[in-house]
């Protein structure tokens, strides 16, 4: 066996090299896009919590939806059996 690389054996350190210097995390200031990023993840965190502190208010909200939309539907069903339509 040669101790030289072969073509493939280079190419394939390259690649490995140049995969490196693309997920080698950059240092200095974050760039334009990396703030607006970072602004909207913290604006998501915040709604988040914003939404599950309402949640107890929603689901009382929705209960009582609900028990309407069950009332209304026993109030359809006793009027149409009391006036004979068929359902």
């Amino acid at each position: 066996m040669s101790s030289t690389p072969s073509r493939s054996e280079g190419r394939c350190s390259r690649v490995i090299r140049w995969t490196r210097l693309l997920c080698v995390r950059r240092r200095g200031r974050p760039t334009p896009g990396q703030r607006a990023a970072q602004h909207a993840v913290e604006r998501a965190r915040a709604a988040r919590i914003e939404a599950e502190e309402r949640r107890p208010e929603v689901d009382e909200a929705t209960s009582k939806l609900r028990e309407i939309r069950r009332r209304n539907h026993f109030a359809e069903m006793f009027k149409a059996a009391i006036e004979g339509s068929p359902r």
